[in-house]
């Protein structure tokens, strides 16, 4: 019986082949995206399940109180992990983590400029990072080893043993290798190279005994049983009695959270990845329901055909039941033949996929959950793309069917829902991808406050940094250097933030979380950001040492009137610059102070001439660089590269959707294709007759099409609305966020009903000029 079944099923696909073609087409598009996204979704939700006591894992972070709001960090005070050990009987172990990037390794007389973390022995306890070699525990415990991984080790001693081979780090620690770690899985949250003993950032750092000084991480490991609000609640009494600060509270917050639910929002979580895993999701749904929808419109639309076929099985005996078998048994052929297509389709393409987004997904056949998953798509797509023709088609009664007395309209109206429905969905996604891409080259093209263009950022390593005078001098002997300044970091990601400051007219209570920075002479002329108020620092002035500037926003929340001679945290203000963005280019500008400090340049800045001599400029600086310290690898970039390339991330996940939402208007288009030159062809008889009536081609097309517009109309007057107050809502949460426009909803709609009309429009016109002869003849 299952066999016959099977039998008939292939026949009809095969008797009907543009209808199967166009099914075949629009499942294959739909399980591949699907099968896709589940891959993405899949890696996502892998983040750091890797370790063992997973449950149990927390890192310690921090509210502080300001007049915008609550803002949440993860920076910590340095003796907090030895008053969570001492202190908290909820505490079995924690940590201290500070990473570092780049820093100078000599192995072997060869320098290389690496980057890793300096932690405490507890983090191996707490995390599972499995030791190939030696105990990794140990090796922090010392003051003098090292814990790198396996990639590390291949990458510094090649085929060598490294265990007991000697490191210079940072050019005055001399280092042992003590262990060899499993490389770090890519879904690990925390990613290092190497281990430092975080005893030897704690000599080096004496902010780290300060209880109002907070920048480095905390991770711990909890009791099973503990109680995590009180556990909160006692942090939080500890830090404002160490740091005599009310404003701040601290709070445990779980590592198996933090990948995906890591944003904040006035001291509350309100998302982060997982709103793109949820959109994401929510394509691969609606893609399979457009893809059954096809399915569903094509296999109705066929009724008249399938009926004399329905009403002779009935009258050979067979019941409802095995008839809707059958077009269940048809439904499930397809969708795996659309499924197996799909799955060497995902194989082939996702290679280019992971080059255009810069995922790292792959398709593993050993894994038994995407099995699932993938089986169970394949099965949900089959039995809902099946369940409605399997029941309108079975339910035929024979005597009419074989007397020809079928209602010829019967499902016109579901299908019209169904092809409204698809487009609602199309029309939805094409203007939220048009608002995403608004909204993506709003801040991109976000006036910065400082002029990017041949503004070139070198790094210095400790013997430039200690040379800085020197070098900034040489540098501005090249006739190409307009001007150059020092910054103590990168003035995209400009420095930590600090609170407690006092200003003119602060109520008791009142607090404000200042980023601060020091910078050398010449930094406003150099960077391009212009002084609103006063000066900028200047060697003429004696002084300018215990001096600072602040940028507007600084003032404005501050509430000073007159910026210019007012003391700020004990320093005297002597000029107010206009604000710049920085560190996040969606969010607002923060409050900035800076201060003048030579002694502590860690990066220089120059601004060259507009020409095509630049290479030979940074040639020339990289020689005075050289000159100062030989091994260092010279390295620069131009600023306005760097700022673009900081969109990297937002623009893979945007490109990501705009893929996926495209194809969900082209499996729309296709069955609106299929489904208007079915109807076409059903009608070419009526549509003839009206010709010899004397209609007009004109009047022939309009009556076709009417009836496949009418639903594109419907879609777009019902979800234009609907897009503008979900777009509203969700820029709400954006500071910088994209004015909304007409034209935003327009070209959605515009787009849909071209790509529609234009389909309609070929099936149309092309019954409308066919001879009534060709049709009539045998009438």
């Amino acid at each position: 019986m299952l066999r016959s079944y099977f039998k008939m099923s292939w026949r009809t696909l095969l008797k009907n082949k543009v209808s199967s073609l166009i099914n075949i087409s629009g499942l294959t598009l739909g399980l591949t995206t699907s099968i896709l996204i589940l891959l993405v979704v899949i890696n996502e939700f892998k983040y750091d399940q890797f370790h063992t006591n997973l449950a149990d894992t927390y890192l310690l972070m921090k509210n502080q109180k300001t007049n915008e709001g609550i803002s949440t960090g993860w920076s910590t005070a340095g003796p907090m992990a030895e008053a969570l050990r001492t202190e908290f009987p909820e505490v079995k172990y924690a940590a201290r983590v500070a990473p570092f990037d780049e820093q100078q390794i000599v192995v072997n007389n060869k320098i290389s400029y690496e980057s890793g973390i300096y932690a405490d022995p507890d983090l191996f306890k707490i995390m599972t990072f499995p030791s190939l070699t030696g105990d990794v525990v140990s090796v922090l415990e010392s003051n003098s080893a090292i814990a790198i991984t396996k990639d590390m080790a291949k990458k510094l001693f090649a085929d060598e043993n490294p265990i007991g081979k000697p490191i210079l780090f940072n050019r005055h620690h001399s280092l042992t290798v003590g262990a060899v770690i499993e490389n770090i899985p890519d879904h690990s949250t925390l990613k290092f190279g190497m281990v430092i003993p975080f005893a030897l950032f704690e000599n080096e750092n004496d902010w780290l005994k300060k209880w109002d000084d907070n920048r480095i991480m905390t991770w711990m490991q909890l009791q099973p049983a503990a109680d995590i609000p009180s556990f909160n609640q006692k942090i939080t009494e500890l830090i404002q009695q160490r740091s005599n600060d009310k404003m701040v509270s601290q709070f445990a917050y779980p590592l198996k959270k933090l990948y995906l639910y890591g944003s904040f929002s006035n001291g509350h979580p309100d998302g982060g990845r997982i709103t793109a895993v949820r959109m994401l999701i929510g394509f691969g749904v609606f893609m399979l329901l457009v893809a059954c929808i096809n399915f569903m419109n094509m296999a109705t639309a066929q009724s008249e055909h399938r009926a004399r076929e329905v009403g002779v099985r009935k009258v050979l005996g067979a019941s409802r039941r095995w008839i809707i078998y059958q077009f269940l048994n048809e439904s499930f052929v397809m969708t795996f033949l659309s499924l197996f297509t799909a799955l060497a389709l995902t194989v082939l393409i996702i290679p280019s996929f992971n080059t255009l987004t810069h995922s790292k997904i792959h398709f593993d056949f050993t894994s038994l959950p995407i099995g699932l998953w993938t089986l169970g798509i394949g099965v949900v797509t089959a039995l809902l793309a099946g369940s409605y023709p399997s029941l309108f088609l079975s339910r035929f009664v024979p005597a009419r069917v074989l007397k020809g007395r079928m209602v010829s309209g019967k499902g016109g109206g579901l299908r019209r829902a169904l092809v409204t429905f698809q487009f609602v969905i199309s029309v939805f996604f094409l203007i939220g991808t048009i608002i995403m891409y608004a909204q993506f080259e709003h801040v991109r093209n976000r006036p910065i406050g400082y002029e990017q263009a041949n503004l070139i950022d070198i790094q210095l390593d400790s013997a430039l940094s200690a040379k800085f005078a020197y070098l900034k001098t040489e540098a501005l002997k090249i006739p190409n250097v307009r001007s150059a300044t020092g910054v103590s970091g990168n003035i995209l990601y400009s420095g930590g933030a600090v609170t407690g400051m006092d200003w003119p007219g602060k109520r008791p209570g009142e607090d404000l979380s200042v980023v601060v920075g020091d910078v050398e002479y010449d930094w406003s002329k150099t960077i391009g950001v212009s002084m609103v108020q006063g000066r900028d620092f200047d060697p003429a002035y004696a002084g300018d040492l215990s001096r600072c500037i602040l940028n507007e926003t600084a003032v404005a929340q501050m509430g000073l009137q007159n910026p210019v001679g007012a003391m700020v945290g004990g320093h005297e203000v002597i000029g107010v610059f206009r604000n710049y963005v920085f560190n996040n280019p969606f969010g607002k500008i923060a409050p900035m102070a800076l201060y003048l400090n030579p002694s502590r340049m860690n990066h220089l800045y120059l601004r060259v001439q507009n020409d095509p001599q630049w290479r030979q400029t940074v040639d020339r600086i990289e020689k005075i660089a050289k000159s100062v310290s030989p091994e260092f690898p010279f390295r620069f970039s131009f600023t306005k590269d760097e700022y673009q390339h900081r969109f990297n991330e937002i623009s893979d996940t945007s490109l990501m959707i705009s893929i996926f939402g495209g194809m969900t208007i082209f499996i729309s288009c296709l069955g609106l294709f299929g489904l208007s030159g079915f109807v076409a062809e059903r009608r070419s008889k009526e549509m003839s007759i009206r010709k010899v009536f004397g209609a007009s081609m004109l009047r022939v097309f309009v009556s076709l099409s009417q009836d496949f517009l009418r639903p594109v109309l419907i879609a777009l007057l019902m979800v234009i609305p609907l897009s503008f107050f979900i777009a509203q809502w969700a820029l709400s949460n954006i500071s910088y966020a994209v004015p909304l426009s007409w034209w935003m909803f327009a070209s959605g709609g515009v787009m849909i009903l071209v790509i529609a009309i234009v389909i309609v429009l070929y099936h149309g016109w092309k019954t409308a000029r066919e001879s009534p002869a060709v049709r009539l003849k045998n009438e």
